[in-house]
């Protein structure tokens, strides 16, 4: 009777052995495979970002011309023109601008999805920073950002291009909902240790609630039909991330938006 107990246990061990080695195989096998997939797939996207990178560069550099001759003509650098022949041309000025900003919204998204959206962080006085942010958006938009730093110099850690990019992107977003050029935008901006603050606020129309939940979504926008692209915002709440932070929107129909953006000032852990 104990030797055939023996056996059976003996029996049982070899079975449940050789299933759990074929089972270790198999798991082996699937790895390999997804590894291998996970490896094309960022191929395929390193690719896509550089014929994006390409497609971008030969987009830009045509109608970065074309924008620099229409604003001649604006200028009336070569000649006087009539009122028609200036909204002509402030009209090709406008749409160039807008597709090179597409392109480059293009470029950005790509990056991201292929995972060579970097962030270089370097220490920067936040208020002489955000200055001069400002005063280069106060030339591009042409209407009144105001500037709002409370609390004394403060050295932080930030990637000085993608939170130029992410104030760009955020005043663009603020200006298209609050066309009134009566109306100012706001861009306040403090450390309150051991974060960063900055926020934009407009007066604008505001979102509702549906709005708001697809925000940051790719190609969705709270703005009319052909004021946006509907990858900024996309492209800002990565931006934010990448320094280890979050955005937030405070926002009512009809009564203006605050868009809150926080990261550590020491840099992202």
């Amino acid at each position: 009777m104990n030797l055939v107990l023996d056996l059976l246990v003996v029996g049982a061990a070899l079975v449940v052995s050789a299933g759990l080695g074929w089972w270790l195989v198999r798991l082996r096998r699937e790895y390999v495979t997804a590894q291998r997939e996970i490896a094309r797939l960022k191929e395929l996207a390193v690719r896509k970002a550089d014929q994006v990178s390409v497609l971008s560069h030969e987009i830009r550099t045509p109608l970065a011309l074309i924008k620099g001759s229409a604003d001649l003509l604006v200028e009336e650098t070569p000649g006087p023109l009539t009122d028609v022949q200036r909204r002509f041309a402030t009209t090709i000025s406008t749409s160039a601008e807008h597709v090179i900003a597409l392109a480059e919204d293009l470029l950005a998204q790509a990056r991201i999805e292929a995972g060579l959206f970097e962030v270089h962080l370097r220490p920067v006085e936040l208020r002489a920073y955000l200055r001069s942010v400002v005063r280069e958006l106060r030339l591009v938009h042409d209407r009144d950002i105001v500037l709002d730093t409370p609390g004394p110099p403060a050295r932080v850690l930030l990637d000085p291009q993608l939170v130029h990019q992410l104030l760009s992107n955020l005043v663009a977003n603020s200006l298209r909902h609050d066309p009134d050029p009566v109306n100012r935008v706001t861009v306040r901006g403090y450390v309150a240790d051991p974060d960063v603050v900055i926020a934009i606020s407009d007066r604008g129309r505001g979102m509702t609630e549906e709005q708001r939940a697809v925000l940051f979504e790719r190609f969705r926008s709270s703005a009319a039909l052909g004021e946006g692209t509907g990858i900024g915002l996309y492209i800002s709440r990565h931006i934010v991330e990448l320094h280890g932070g979050s955005i937030h929107v405070d926002t009512i129909a009809q009564h203006g938006t605050t868009m809150l953006v926080t990261f550590p000032a020491g840099g992202a852990a």
